[in-house]
């Protein structure tokens, strides 16, 4: 499921018995606790343990909602009993990642209900953060805003965006700003590493972002992989070129001086010395070209 190959059966006869690896501890395999084990599971012999005993199947209310961490923008479904996060389950029906997730979006979900969470707001009075209403909080943020701007103009005031909000709060925040606020200062915490790219790609396909669905990943004949740790990074998409390269026979290279986990993946795998990307890429073009 996860191509990681860490389950199995081990030994023969009477002494026949499931496996982890080489029979080692399962910290020890190539296991990478994504928990796609538990969710294919038939018979419910694999369980989340952080949930066990909080709760049945039918006492839990679904919750559809989309991940926050890495920019794949994964689906699942949040099993919420008495208005508590107990676990989180795959939901079929995504389009992004199926029944797939990574360990980040299946367990780390322990921050909502931690007790150093902030769940009201503070002020500071005197030099002191102190409770306060979400009336009054809003109320002082109106009035600094307005401040700010009678005081300095609109273009005083900016807003930073984030790549673990939605596409849809991200826009909301956007339009917060011009229409609200007054002003164009809107910034995204990806243009420090994705600007130069988001340009190329404009200029080379018309579009600064992904120019193909992560369905079509599977389709490719040859995928040239540069600059990015994918398991890492967008461990889903990692699992849609490991799927394409075990299953259909892609050829992937890999040009990355570190050795990440896809380079044992690839068919070709390229060091190239920190700092000659751009030397690597002219050399590619002239040849194709």
């Amino acid at each position: 499921v996860q191509q990681s190959n860490v389950i199995d059966v081990g030994y023969r006869g009477p002494q026949t018995r499931i496996i982890a690896g080489d029979d080692t501890d399962l910290k020890y395999s190539n296991c990478v606790f994504c928990g796609q084990c538990v969710a294919v599971c038939p018979v419910g012999a694999l369980i989340d343990k952080a949930a066990q005993g909080k709760g049945r199947t039918w006492e839990f209310k679904k919750v559809k909602t989309t991940c926050n961490y890495c920019g794949c923008g994964c689906n699942f479904d949040f099993n919420v009993k008495e208005g508590k996060v107990v676990k989180v389950t795959s939901n079929p029906d995504s389009v992004v990642n199926g029944i797939n997730l990574c360990v980040k979006g299946r367990f780390a979900y322990d921050y909502i209900h931690r007790d150093d969470r902030l769940t009201i707001p503070l002020i500071k009075k005197n030099g002191k953060f102190e409770k306060a209403g979400w009336e009054e909080t809003l109320q002082l943020i109106n009035n600094k805003f307005n401040q700010i701007k009678k005081e300095n103009g609109s273009d005083s005031l900016a807003v930073l965006s984030s790549a673990k909000c939605t596409n849809e709060e991200n826009y909301l925040l956007m339009k917060f700003a011009r229409a609200v606020l007054g002003t164009n200062n809107v910034d995204h915490c990806a243009r420090l590493c994705h600007s130069a790219t988001v340009a190329g790609l404009a200029q080379a396909f018309g579009s600064g972002a992904m120019t193909n669905s992560i369905g079509e990943i599977a389709n490719a004949s040859v995928i040239y992989l540069t600059g990015s740790n994918t398991t890492e990074n967008h461990p889903i998409i990692a699992l849609e070129i490991k799927k394409a390269i075990t299953k259909n026979g892609t050829k992937l290279i890999v040009a990355d001086p570190r050795e990440i986990e896809l380079a044992k993946y690839a068919t070709i795998w390229m060091r190239q010395r920190p700092g000659t990307d751009v030397a690597l890429f002219n050399g590619l073009m002239n040849v194709i070209i």
